[in-house]
């Protein structure tokens, strides 16, 4: 176990419980467990896909340590000669994170042809950034790297606060301090209290609201329901999504849940495999995934 300074950085998909809460598809004669069933694995395609794009836009500058089911947590160690330079990178890396997401679920407007509750609401997601400076430890558990400390808890205590708006970028002052932030970006400085950790100075930065932009053009409706089975024959998952950051540590504490009956980050049943009956023009491909208990 080592203790080091440098950066936490938390990116969270804002409304994602919301997204994937379609409890009101069971009271549809006939078909409202089958919607449920596909909104649920609709809702983990279409989040898998804007985590990638995340992780994407972010680059090489944070090491990718852990996906916490809607968030992604990631990391930097600082060095005293340029972190003042390394706080101004991550600002404009987490500036661009906003355009960027909402291009990728404008380019997925052809799902909205499905009938399901996750595909009707994908418009609603937002992105939101929490970027703080500090100590944390590094430590080893059962061979994988994992991070501790009271920073790092100070930081996932920050996603819940009293900023009034669901897409934003919080920079707690010690982040700020380092670098020219302040000079780039336009922020407003605010306090969030915690009862154990105390008063922390953060300063928030709202972006334009991306979401408005124009979307891309769908096609004909023949069109948009080919893209859209194709799209959701492609089966994403947290596996490929681990794999694709080339974390180690991170395949191998997925490979560790999937064999304790667990999928991607977090634990819980896995997906299988299966046959919808008679699929109509509404229904996903035969090869989708349908949600089960473990056995």
């Amino acid at each position: 176990m080592i203790e080091v300074k440098g950066f936490i950085v938390i990116l969270d998909i804002s409304g994602y419980t919301r997204f994937v809460r379609s409890h009101n598809m069971k009271k549809v004669p006939f078909y409202g467990d089958r919607l449920l069933r596909m909104s649920e694995a609709h809702a983990e395609q279409v989040v898998t896909d804007l985590l990638e794009t995340l992780v994407g836009k972010i680059g090489s500058g944070l090491r990718v340590e852990k996906l916490e089911g809607d968030a992604i947590l990631m990391s930097a160690i600082s060095e005293e000669d340029t972190k003042g330079a390394k706080a101004l990178e991550i600002s404009r890396q987490l500036e661009e994170i906003f355009p960027s997401f909402h291009a990728r679920i404008h380019k997925l407007v052809f799902c909205r042809t499905c009938l399901c509750d996750c595909c009707a609401q994908m418009g609603q997601l937002r992105v939101k950034a929490i970027a703080h400076h500090g100590s944390f430890l590094i430590k080893t558990v059962l061979g994988l790297r994992e991070l501790a400390g009271q920073e790092l808890i100070r930081a996932h205590r920050l996603l819940k606060n009293q900023v009034n708006t669901d897409e934003y970028l919080l920079f707690t002052d010690e982040f700020v301090n380092l670098g020219r932030v302040r000079d780039e970006l336009e922020m407003t400085p605010h306090t969030e209290v915690d009862p154990e950790l105390g008063e922390t100075k953060v300063w928030v930065h709202r972006p334009k609201d991306y979401s408005v932009f124009e979307q891309e053009d769908p096609g004909s409706y023949i069109k948009r329901i080919r893209k859209m089975r194709s799209y959701f024959a492609s089966q994403k998952d947290r596996s490929a999504l681990i794999e694709s950051v080339g974390v180690e540590d991170l395949v191998a504490n997925n490979a560790s849940l999937r064999r304790r009956g667990g999928h991607g980050s977090a634990p819980g049943p896995p997906y299988r495999r299966t046959q919808f009956p008679r699929p109509g023009w509404w229904s996903p491909p035969s090869n989708r995934y349908e949600w089960r208990d473990a056995a």
